[in-house]
């Protein structure tokens, strides 16, 4: 609401009355203040203290409400394939199509589903995971017609509206029906939950609820009696199921001493696959003396009957023809006896001994992803191991990473199946292989292999399948209501807290659902959704992306220097080139680049013949010219013209930053003689990372050290960073040739610290900087930080690509217990950089850190051994202890 106070903050006084919605964007006259609350425009008169909503008509079609239609391969979601093959279905915008896969018309199913008791509820609705049932002639999916996520079964090509389950089943990430006409559907759920809801009766089963991590895949026997899927048994570790439905008994037949999970049945159901992270063979770190595992993962195969040898065991095997399969193991296609029957022979399980059965598909050890039996062969895919830190030129362009390899029984051996591909699945019946890239689809045999496989053109013989034949009908209105729901139930159910911090969160939805149709547009939705979820009054609940009306992109170019347009010389002036790194095209300036000889003093005088002067500036001239070659024209003293070509920037940013950091620790350096050292820590994800250990090793033997994470945009690295920080020196190794003596422990800091840090350190960044402090590493400097540490998994898309986050993950601690959030931390010693210090070019903060981290290195400087010491042979030795 709107209040008013004194100049000093004395006799504040509520002016308005707003229960209901937010006093948003107030400005004033002088004589009114004018602002918007809920959806209405408000004028409250400063004299009469009076408010009135004003009647605001607005003469408008508002065309972005207009129905309008759009290709599924923009707005993929899911695919999966017939159980033979021979059709796919697609989930694309919360609609479900399904087609042959290169003739025919497309089927969508009809909007309205009819309820087992006969209500007919609401028509808008969002459908997903769309998967085929065992028949190939209906589909299950999740829909939320009801306002909540329920199964639905349809069939496509039928008038028959389809059925709704009503069975809770929280909402699902993974649907998985069961084979031999069972009636049965495995679900996952945002619980973490191992459900089996039956068809028929409505009835759903609890099979588990992992405390720790949500459960890592679903497999059903081919006989449908089976279910598996990976678990937690502890924090950090997880083990393979085996449920028995008939039974009702779960039985846990792996170890559990790992991380496994993503189950498969081979099709025959005589081996069950899965991708375990055990293979500890260290990888040594290339600039630190520290090791990882990096290629932990392995496809690996268990017999399910005792007697079943490992079909990779040579020695084991009865003598066999060319090209016959091995110790009767899984069918190739096309071979004699692969025609699945209708009802599935009962899979044997000896659970007895089950985990010590396990042997590894012989491939090396890498990052996989995914494992899948298919007839005759069982594929996995992988992807490389590479950096973190994503290139903002290339982000998100260019071909997917992953590799398609299988292991062929009939050939025993390894094969490369696809390269570049996004993912991958299997027909119900193991013969059929569809491969996705982006929003590209192939469909082949499940023998097949890259190696000539006919080209990219469309059509059988390629495999590759036209997914635009697929077209859309979208109805944004429609969409945002239910886009409005779908956002509040996530927040409902995966909020950290299940009071929703006490929030009445049904009231909340009542309030702003009625404002979806007043929306015009995708920028007012989404600030709807802003406001909405910013009623639970924490932070990270963001919402990002979506499908807005396409509009006119000019990307700026940038010379990377300062310019200043000179009254003496009537033109623009280099005044300064920040200095980068030369090496990095992203973070230098291009006027620094070999062979150019420009300094700071040359005048600019033209932009690609464009001439430069008041009313043209350079950046004007630049306009639309970002990662383009430029012509700039420039002159120097009373030197003739001359022309340049450079690439000019798409942004500054990198150059900026590595400017103001390479200042701010020659800052240091010069204000200490180089006894102290400088760290920027920007955020706390892959670049903050690599800026901390960029600098670590020369800047933390120096005899004290500032920590610097102001403008710290979080992340989730904290921990690994304050390890390093903790690291106390007790000793040194000395070293007969050399000056430097190694410390011991490695890499820890020499002397003492202080940490910097502002309001704009926040989520991970409060974290580290509330941790500095309670470990005592040292004072911190600076102001309150930001205050938001209820963490986010962001998962959760929208049908028009929107995707919301959910507070999910609060901290507590020792000292504040939850009171982190919504306050951050305190300084040691504030200090607050004014409009003055920015206008004169101080940083206070800085200066302060250098003073008290030369005060505490003069009181307890870093102890060094002395360079004469030598181990005294003398001296006593310490007791031999006996066995």
């Amino acid at each position: 609401n709107l209040y008013r106070c004194t100049p000093t903050g004395r006799n504040m006084r509520r002016l308005t009355s707003h229960e209901d919605f937010y006093v948003r964007y107030p400005s004033s006259d002088g004589r009114s203040i004018v602002y918007h609350a809920g959806a209405d425009i408000w004028l409250f008169d400063i004299a009469e203290e009076t408010t009135r909503r004003l009647d605001v008509g607005i003469p408008s079609s508002r065309p972005q409400r207009n129905r309008r239609f759009v290709r599924a391969t923009k707005h993929l979601e899911t695919i999966d394939l017939h159980p033979k093959g021979e059709r796919v279905a697609v989930n694309a915008r919360g609609k479900v199509a399904s087609m042959a896969l290169w003739e025919g018309a497309v089927s969508q199913h009809p909007h309205k589903s009819r309820t087992r008791n006969g209500q007919e509820p609401e028509a808008q609705h969002r459908l997903r995971l769309a998967t085929w049932m065992p028949d190939g002639k209906r589909l299950a999916a999740v829909s939320d017609e009801s306002g909540e996520e329920r199964l639905v079964l349809f069939a496509p090509d039928s008038a028959e509206p389809p059925i709704q389950i009503g069975a809770e089943i929280g909402r699902p990430y993974t649907i998985e029906p069961a084979p031999a006409g069972a009636d049965r559907i495995a679900v996952l759920n945002h619980r973490q939950e191992v459900l089996v809801v039956n068809l028929g009766s409505g009835q759903v089963k609890r099979f588990r609820r992992s405390d720790d991590s949500r459960p890592k895949g679903l497999a059903w026997s081919p006989d449908g009696r089976w279910l598996a899927f990976g678990a937690d048994v502890a924090a950090s570790t997880s083990a393979i199921f085996l449920a028995d439905t008939m039974t009702g008994k779960v039985h846990q037949v792996t170890t559990g001493e790992f991380v496994d999970g993503h189950p498969s049945f081979d099709p025959e159901g005589r081996y069950l696959y899965f991708l375990s992270w055990r293979d500890f063979n260290p990888v040594a770190d290339g600039m630190f003396f520290d090791f990882g595992f990096p290629m932990a993962a392995r496809p690996y195969l268990l017999p399910l009957v005792a007697t079943e040898s490992s079909p990779f065991a040579a020695e084991h095997r009865p003598p066999r023809a060319p090209g016959a399969r091995p110790n009767g193991g899984p069918d190739a296609p096309g071979e004699q006896g692969s025609e699945q029957p209708e009802a599935a022979a009962p899979v044997a399980v000896d659970l007895d001994g089950i985990a010590d059965r396990i042997v590894a598909i012989p491939v090396q050890a890498g990052p996989y992803t995914r494992v899948v039996g298919a007839a005759g062969r069982v594929l996995f895919s992988s992807l490389p191991v590479e950096g973190n830190l994503a290139d903002p030129e290339t982000s998100g362009k260019g071909r997917p990473k992953g590799r398609l390899q299988s292991y062929d029984f009939g050939k025993d051996k390894v094969e490369n199946v696809a390269d570049g591909i996004s993912g991958f699945d299997v027909s119900m019946d193991g013969k059929t292989l569809a491969i996705q890239v982006r929003s590209k689809l192939r469909v082949v045999s499940s023998s097949f292999s890259e190696e000539g496989s006919g080209g990219d053109d469309i059509g059988r013989e390629s495999g590759w399948v036209d997914l635009g034949r697929i077209r859309l009908e979208v109805n944004p209105g429609a969409e945002w209501a239910q886009m409005a729901r779908e956002a509040w139930r996530l927040q409902r159910d995966q909020f950290w807290s299940e009071d929703m911090s006490g929030v009445d969160w049904e009231d909340v939805y009542r309030r702003y659902a009625p404002l979806v149709e007043r929306v015009g547009s995708r920028g007012e939705f989404s600030d709807l959704l802003w406001e909405m979820q910013g009623e639970l009054g924490t932070s990270h609940a963001y919402e990002m992306g979506g499908d807005y009306r396409p509009t006119p992109t000019y990307h700026q170019g940038f010379l990377g220097a300062d310019l200043e347009h000179s009254r003496q010389s009537k033109s623009w002036q280099i005044v300064r080139i920040p200095q980068g790194d030369s090496w990095d095209p992203k973070s230098t300036s291009p006027l620094i680049a070999p062979g150019l000889d420009i300094r700071e003093g040359d005048r600019v005088l033209a932009v690609n013949g464009t001439i430069v002067d008041r009313s043209m500036s350079p950046a004007r001239a630049l306009t639309d010219q970002a990662g383009r070659p430029v012509t700039i024209t420039l002159k120097r003293g009373r030197r003739k013209e001359r022309k340049i070509v450079v690439k000019v920037l798409r942004s500054e940013r990198g150059l900026r930053y590595r400017d103001w950091v390479n200042q701010n620790r020659a800052t240091v350096h010069d204000a200490t003689d180089g006894a102290i050292g400088y760290i920027h820590i920007p955020d706390m994800g892959a670049f903050g990372y690599s800026e901390f250990h960029r600098h670590f090793s020369t800047e933390v033997d120096r005899d004290g050290l500032i920590v610097d994470v102001r403008f710290n945009g979080g992340g989730n690295v904290s921990e690994l960073l304050i390890q390093k920080l903790l690291r106390r020196r007790i000793g040194y190794d000395l070293r007969r040739h050399g000056k430097n003596s190694m410390p011991y422990p490695g890499d820890s800091p020499r002397g003492p610290m202080v940490a910097l840090t502002n309001e704009w350190a926040g989520s991970d960044g409060d974290i580290f900087s509330h941790a500095f402090k309670l470990y005592g590493l040292g004072p911190l400097i600076g102001t309150r930080t930001w205050g938001g540490v209820v963490g986010i998994w962001p998962r959760h898309s929208l049908v028009d690509g929107t995707v919301t986050t959910q507070p999910e993950f609060s901290h507590w601690f020792t000292d504040v217990g939850w009171g982190l959030e919504n306050y951050g931390t305190e300084p040691d010693i504030e200090v607050v950089i004014t409009p003055q210090d920015y206008r004169a070019g101080r940083d206070p903060q800085l200066e302060r850190g250098i003073a008290e981290v030369l005060d505490i290195v003069e009181a307890r400087g870093p102890q060094d051994p002395e360079p004469s010491e030598r181990p005294d042979k003398s001296a006593p030795r310490l007791p031999v202890l006996e066995r």
